[in-house]
C-alpha cells in the first residue's frame, strides 16, 4: 500500500493557542469555565472536562470565575455580561476572527453593506452577528440584498470552502456588474484552512481511499470531506481510531490521509500506527503531500520532502508522543524498594518512566540487586493509576516479558498449534485481537459453522482458533512474493469445528447400522410417527413400528412420551441421504409372549368376543391379545357355527388350553358342566366309518362346505369314544356285521 500523508496536520495556531490556554488555566486556577467548547473535537473537549473545564453562560457566573473565550470568539455584548457578573475573561479568540471584526467595524463606519457567507448557527458567525446585526448572513450569491446603493463588503467564515467561494465570487461580480453595484472582497478564509483544502484536493486526486481525520461538528472537517468526495468517492470521516473498523482498506490501493485544524496530532499518528500494524510493513512507501505548487510554505509545514518508510514517518510526525502498549527501551537511573526509575531511550530530557515493583517480574518477585544503574531494560507503556500526579510514564517489564512469551507461543501457533483468544475489537469483515506483538484477524466466515449476523456478539468472547496458512502469491517470474505483514495472523475457529463435526459424524455412523440398539430422546410427534434425537441427528420411528397391537397406532403419544429417552433398534440407515429408520416394538415382547407369561395353559380368563368366523370365535383377553375358541370348544354337543351360540361383544369365560407359535387356543366347553350320557341306539341312523386301522365306528359324519369330512362328533353328547366302547356288551361286538 502507498500512503500519502498531508504536510499540514495537527492543530492550527489558533486552535493550539486555545487548547494550551485552557490547559494552563485549569492548572493555575479553580473555577475555570468557557463560553463555548474550546474547539470542535469531542476527544479534546472530554479531556479538558477531566481537567475541570466546563461551559457556563453569563447568567450563572459567580464573582471570581475564570471565563475562557474559545477560539471562535464571542460578541462584545457576551463578554460584558460575563464581566458584569464578576467573571475574569481569559481571551483565546483566534487572531483572524479579531481581524475580521475590526474590518467589519471599519466598513460600517464607511457605510458599507456587510455580507458574510457562512453558517448562521456556527459559534464564529453568531459572535460576529451579535456585534453587527446589520450584516447579511447568506449561503448563495442569489440571496444577497443589493437594494442599497452603498458599496458591499463580501467576507466568509474562516473555514469556508475555498473552491466554492471562488465560484461564488464569479456570480457576485456578474450580478454586481448587471446592477451597477460596487463590491469589495475581503480575504477572510484562514490560510491554514486554505492550505489543508488545497492539499486535500491534490491528495484526493491521486488516492483511491481517503481518511479525513477530524470531528463531525467541525466546519473545516466537513469542508474537507466535501472536497475529498468530489475527487475520491471512498472518503471516510475518522473521529476516533475505532472508526477505522468501518473502512475496508485494500493493500493494493493508494491511501490518502488529511486532517482538520481541530484534529490532534496524537490521533493522526494513532491512525497512522493502526495502518502500519494491520495493513502495511515498514517497507511500504509513505509520502508527504507535494502540494507546494499552489500552497504557500510556512514555518509549520517546512520544505517539501518525502519520507521513505512508515517508521520514519512515525518518528518525524509523532515527536515525543507515547501510547499505551508501545514497546520501548529504557535505561535504569535508580532502583529502590518501590520500583525502578528509568530514562526513555530516544526521548527528551524529561521523558522519564517508572516501573513499579509489582510490574517488574512475571512471578511477582522483586530484588533490587538484580537491577543495575545504567543497564538497559525493555518494557511496555501501561496506563497510569487513577489519580496519579507524576509526569513520568508508567511502564511494565512484566508485560514485556509476557508479550515475549506470547511471541514464542505464536511460533507454535504458526506451526499449527490450537490456541484460544478473546478478540478485543470488531473490524470490517471480522474480529481483531492481539497475541504478543502479533495481530490476529478472524474473518466473520471463520468464526462459526453458520453465518454470523452480529460480530459484536463475539467480541471479548473466548474463541478456539488455529492459524490459516498464508495465501502464497507469486510474481511474474513465478517467485513467491514477500509477505506484506509478517506480524499478522489470520485464524479460524470454523476449521476446528468442522474437524470435530466430521469426527463426531464418523463416530456416530460407525454405531448406526441395521440391528444396532441405540438410545434416543423423543423430540416431537407427527401423524405418521415420532422423531427421535440421537444427539448427532434425528431419526424416525414409523407408527407401524411402535406397537405389536393389531390395532393401527395413529397417535404416537399412545405409546411414547415426549422428551423421554427409550431404546430403539435401527431398522435401516442411509448415510448418503442422512435418513435413519428406527423400531420400538421390535424390542418389546410380542403379545403371545406376554400371554404365555400372564396366562399359562390351564388359566381361566374373562374375555370378550372380538369377531366370529366359520370355524370358531376370537376372544380378546386384553387389548392386543386374543385367542381362538374352536367351534368344537364352544359348547357340549355339536354346532354348525359359532354364531349359533355367541355374538360379538359377549363377555365370556375361557380356559387357556394351548399355545402353538403365536396362536392361543381357548375353550369355553371345558368350563361347562358335563351332560348325562344318553342310551346307545344301535339301530338309529348309524353310518359306518372305518378308521385308518380298519376298525368300525358309529356316529354322524359332518362335512365342510367343500364336502370333505371335518370332524366326527358322537351323538352321545359329552361322552367320549372311549366311554362309549366301555358301555358296549360282548354280545354287541358283531351287531354291526
Amino acid at each position: 500500500m502507498q500512503i500519502i500523508l498531508a504536510k499540514h496536520i495537527g492543530f492550527c495556531k489558533g486552535v493550539e493557542n486555545a487548547v494550551r490556554t485552557a490547559l494552563s488555566s485549569c492548572q493555575k486556577y479553580d473555577n475555570v469555565y468557557a463560553n463555548h467548547p474550546i474547539i470542535h473535537n469531542e476527544k479534546i473537549i472530554k479531556g479538558l472536562e477531566e481537567k475541570g473545564l466546563r461551559i457556563k453562560n453569563p447568567d450563572n457566573i459567580v464573582p471570581g470565575d475564570k471565563i475562557i473565550i474559545s477560539a471562535h470568539g464571542a460578541s462584545e455584548k457576551t463578554i460584558k455580561k460575563y464581566e458584569k457578573s464578576g467573571g475574569i475573561i481569559i481571551d483565546a479568540t483566534c487572531p483572524l476572527i479579531k481581524k475580521i471584526k475590526n474590518r467589519i467595524a471599519e466598513s460600517i463606519k464607511n457605510k458599507e453593506n456587510i455580507v458574510i457567507f457562512g453558517d448562521s448557527e456556527h459559534a464564529e458567525i453568531k459572535g460576529i452577528y451579535e456585534d453587527f446585526p446589520q450584516c447579511q448572513i447568506v449561503s448563495k450569491a442569489e440571496e444577497i440584498d443589493f437594494s442599497s446603493d452603498n458599496p458591499y463588503l463580501i467576507l466568509t467564515q474562516t473555514t469556508y470552502n475555498i473552491n466554492k467561494f471562488i465560484d461564488i465570487q464569479k456570480k457576485i461580480k456578474n450580478i454586481a456588474n448587471s446592477l451597477q453595484k460596487t463590491v469589495v472582497f475581503f480575504d477572510s478564509i484562514c490560510y491554514t484552512t486554505l492550505w489543508r483544502q488545497k492539499e486535500a484536493e491534490l491528495i484526493a486526486e491521486k488516492s483511491e481511499i481517503m481518511l479525513i481525520i477530524g470531528d463531525k461538528s467541525s466546519s473545516n472537517t466537513n469542508k474537507l470531506i466535501e472536497i475529498c468526495r468530489k475527487k475520491c468517492i471512498k472518503s471516510y470521516l475518522i473521529e476516533k481510531v475505532t472508526d477505522l473498523k468501518s473502512v475496508q482498506i485494500d493493500k493494493e490501493k493508494v491511501l490518502g490521509i488529511v486532517s482538520a485544524a481541530s484534529a490532534p496530532k496524537e490521533l493522526i499518528m494513532e491512525v497512522f500506527y493502526i495502518m502500519s500494524e494491520i495493513n502495511t510493513t515498514d517497507e511500504n512507501k509513505v509520502e508527504v503531500s507535494p502540494a507546494t505548487e499552489n500552497v504557500p510554505e510556512t514555518k509549520q509545514s517546512g520544505k517539501n520532502e518525502e519520507v521513505s518508510t512508515m517508521a520514519e514517518a512515525m518518528k518525524k510526525y509523532s515527536g515525543k508522543t507515547y501510547r499505551e502498549g508501545m514497546r520501548i527501551t529504557a535505561k535504569i537511573v535508580s532502583v529502590d524498594q518501590t520500583g525502578i526509575s528509568v530514562a526513555i531511550e530516544g526521548g527528551g530530557k524529561n521523558d522519564s518512566g517508572f516501573i513499579a515493583k509489582e510490574e517488574a517480574e512475571i512471578d511477582g518477585s522483586f530484588d533490587t540487586a538484580n537491577y543495575n544503574v545504567g543497564d538497559e531494560i525493555k518494557c511496555i507503556i501501561i496506563p497510569k493509576e487513577p489519580g496519579a500526579k507524576t509526569n513520568s510514564i508508567n511502564l511494565s517489564k512484566k508485560a514485556y516479558d509476557i508479550a515475549k512469551l506470547d511471541d514464542e507461543h505464536v511460533q507454535r501457533i504458526l506451526a499449527g498449534e490450537e490456541f484460544t483468544l478473546s478478540s478485543t475489537q470488531e473490524v470490517k469483515g471480522g474480529l481483531l485481537g492481539k497475541i504478543g506483538s502479533y495481530s490476529v484477524f478472524i474473518p466473520a466466515s471463520q468464526i462459526r459453522l453458520g453465518f454470523v449476523k452480529n460480530l459484536a456478539d463475539y467480541t471479548n468472547k473466548t474463541l478456539r482458533l488455529v492459524a490459516l496458512p498464508p495465501k502464497e502469491e507469486f510474481d511474474e517470474e513465478g517467485n513467491p512474493k514477500k509477505t506484506r505483514n509478517s506480524k499478522r495472523i489470520v485464524a479460524s475457529q470454523r476449521v476446528i469445528l468442522e474437524k470435530e463435526k466430521a469426527e463426531k459424524e464418523e463416530e456416530f455412523w460407525s454405531k448406526i447400522y441395521e440391528g444396532a440398539i441405540v438410545s434416543g430422546k423423543v423430540k416431537r410427534f407427527a401423524s405418521f410417527g415420532a422423531f427421535v434425537s440421537l444427539k448427532y441427528m434425528d431419526a424416525l420411528v414409523h407408527c407401524t413400528d411402535l406397537s405389536w397391537s393389531k390395532k393401527r397406532v395413529t397417535d404416537p403419544s399412545e405409546v411414547l412420551e415426549l422428551n423421554k429417552t427409550y431404546d430403539f433398534i435401527v431398522l435401516s440407515a442411509d448415510r448418503a441421504s442422512g435418513k435413519i429408520s428406527l423400531g420400538y416394538k421390535q424390542l418389546q415382547k410380542k403379545p403371545y409372549e406376554i400371554a404365555q407369561e400372564k396366562y399359562p395353559v390351564g388359566s381361566i380368563v374373562n374375555g370378550k368376543v372380538a369377531r366370529i368366523v366359520k370355524f370358531g370365535a376370537f376372544i380378546e383377553l386384553e387389548p392386543g391379545i386374543d385367542g381362538l375358541v374352536h367351534v368344537s370348544q364352544i359348547k357340549n354337543g355339536w354346532i354348525e357355527n359359532a354364531a349359533e351360540v355367541l355374538k360379538e361383544g359377549d363377555e365370556v369365560q375361557v380356559k387357556v388350553i394351548g399355545y402353538d407359535g403365536e396362536k392361543i387356543t381357548l375353550s369355553i366347553k371345558e368350563l361347562l358342566p358335563e351332560e348325562p350320557v344318553a342310551p346307545v341306539n344301535n339301530e338309529e341312523n348309524e353310518s359306518k366309518k372305518t378308521d385308518k386301522n380298519g376298525k368300525t365306528k358309529k356316529g354322524k359324519e359332518t362335512k365342510e362346505d367343500d364336502g370333505e369330512p371335518r370332524e366326527y362328533v358322537s351323538e352321545n353328547h359329552g361322552v367320549t369314544l372311549g366311554d362309549l366302547f366301555k358301555n358296549l356288551s360282548v354280545s354287541d361286538e358283531n351287531s354291526d356285521k
